[in-house]
């Protein structure tokens, strides 16, 4: 026999796992619906060179990127990791590299160039868009998903923008802690109204990115 202490445990655990059932329940909408996969989603209309597939070859591939990822081509992110602090993030890249007491104002933004997105697609790179254009506009929004419930909220949205007959891919983030939801436009779309219509809808923690890097 466990002991009073045990028993107690157990039964919180049993109350959080049916409220976090009951919760999954409201999110997916799954009770007395059928549950089995929906068909694929339309995307963009294909145009030549036509579907791009494994076998294609790579200037088609860099094509198709560039083509779904459209974002400014004057400059591109890169990550930085400090190692004493264990602090991340990402900064512009520049000419010659930030260095400590550089004056901001006076750096030469590298472009992103064919070559930067090829090395980046092979792993030498790591690279992150700009997807806010001139004029605010953006062709793409990204939803960003973190915390304990990342997973259940990003599959709350991506069951929200199908409910609106609005194509959208989610992907796991490289942590595997978090996910990301893209959404991508016919055409450029006021920032503002991408923010504001395909914005977090599951918990309200999730942030639709246009202002800042989003990592492809």
């Amino acid at each position: 026999m466990g002991s009073v202490a045990e028993f107690v445990d157990l039964r919180r655990e049993v109350e959080r796992l049916r409220a976090e059932n009951a919760r999954l329940g409201r999110l997916l909408e799954l009770r007395g619906q059928d549950t089995s996969a929906a068909p694929a989603q339309l995307s963009a209309p294909v145009e030549p060179p036509g579907l791009v597939t494994m076998a294609s070859p790579t200037q088609d591939k860099l094509a198709l990127f560039a083509d779904r990822f459209r974002a400014r081509a004057d400059v591109y992110a890169v990550r930085w990791d400090n190692a004493r602090t264990g602090a991340a993030g990402w900064m512009p890249a520049v000419a010659g590299g930030w260095r400590k007491g550089m004056d901001r104002r006076g750096a030469a933004h590298l472009p992103r160039t064919t070559e930067v997105v090829a090395a980046h697609l092979v792993g030498d790179v790591f690279m992150g868009l700009y997807p806010l254009m001139p004029g605010n506009t953006c062709h793409f929004v990204v939803a960003d998903f973190d915390g304990p419930t990342a997973m259940l909220d990003a599959l709350a949205y991506v069951k929200a923008a199908r409910a609106s007959a609005v194509p959208a891919a989610m992907e796991i983030s490289q942590s595997g802690r978090g996910a990301h939801v893209w959404i991508f436009f016919t055409g450029a779309v006021p920032a503002a109204t991408a923010r504001r219509r395909h914005g977090p809808v599951a918990r309200g923690d999730g942030a639709a990115r246009v202002d800042e890097p989003a990592v492809v």
